[in-house]
């Protein structure tokens, strides 16, 4: 049995995140262990119109299910909530875990890569006050339209993560920009080899081809030291790495 955590991107929820994956997930589901479990909670911070791209007009309707993890404060950096969501994600992983790895998409990914850092437990690393879980280290994540948090948050990536971060970016993504991912690409160990480009933007890419990639990863790295690999390897799915 296997547990993975997804992690929605902002403005989106666990239910909708969970919607636009169901062709991965039939896929992750037939060849993983029975009784395997994909979790998607949603954020604890639900957005008000003003918070949503584009500033839509005051007679729009409004929008179900949007949420974040955070809000940012440009004039800042900071991430406003992000206390908030440490608590929430310590009671998550306490109440829904172990997890084997953690999946996101955007500032979902942005956040996977924050709580490989903490969950790796370097005491060389601060650790938010909030952040009381006693989940065991993850054992890989994987990055969709991910980047790294602000400068306020630099001591996540101090040192470099060590978990293995498989980072998938959009080619055409004009939401976060390839120089943004590749920030964040750069602060995980491994992280160059471990990067994939998908021809497309925004989105997490749910085709065979990728679906067949995400999978052969997460089996790479949930098998018992003991066991032969099983399944796709990342390394024998034609992308452009």
């Amino acid at each position: 049995m296997s547990k993975l955590l997804f992690l929605h991107g902002y403005t989106q929820s666990g239910p909708l995140f969970s919607a636009k994956t169901k062709a991965l997930q039939k896929t992750l589901l037939k060849s993983l262990p029975p009784q395997s479990a994909l979790c998607y909670p949603t954020a604890p911070h639900p957005l008000s119109l003003s918070d949503l791209p584009g500033s839509p007009t005051p007679d729009t309707p409004t929008p179900i299910e949007n949420y974040a993890w955070w809000r940012r404060n440009d004039a800042t950096g900071e991430y406003v909530g992000i206390d908030g969501t440490w608590e929430f994600l310590s009671d998550y992983l306490d109440t829904n875990g172990p997890f084997d790895g953690v999946i996101g998409f955007s500032q979902g990914a942005a956040l996977a890569a924050m709580l490989l850092s903490l969950l790796e437990r370097n005491p060389d690393r601060e650790k938010p006050e909030n952040f009381t879980t006693a989940h065991p280290p993850l054992k890989f994540g994987v990055c969709y339209s991910g980047f790294r948090a602000t400068e306020n948050y630099r001591y996540f990536y101090e040192p470099k993560i060590e978990t293995p971060v498989l980072h998938v970016l959009g080619s055409l993504d004009t939401v976060v920009g390839e120089e943004r991912s590749l920030e964040l690409v750069r602060t995980c160990a491994g992280g160059e080899e471990r990067k994939v480009y998908h021809p497309g933007g925004h989105y997490l890419p749910t085709g065979k081809q990728y679906a067949n990639m995400l999978l052969g990863y997460i089996l790479e790295h949930i098998k018992a030291p003991d066991e032969e690999e099983k399944g796709v390897s990342v390394k024998d799915i034609d992308v452009p790495f």
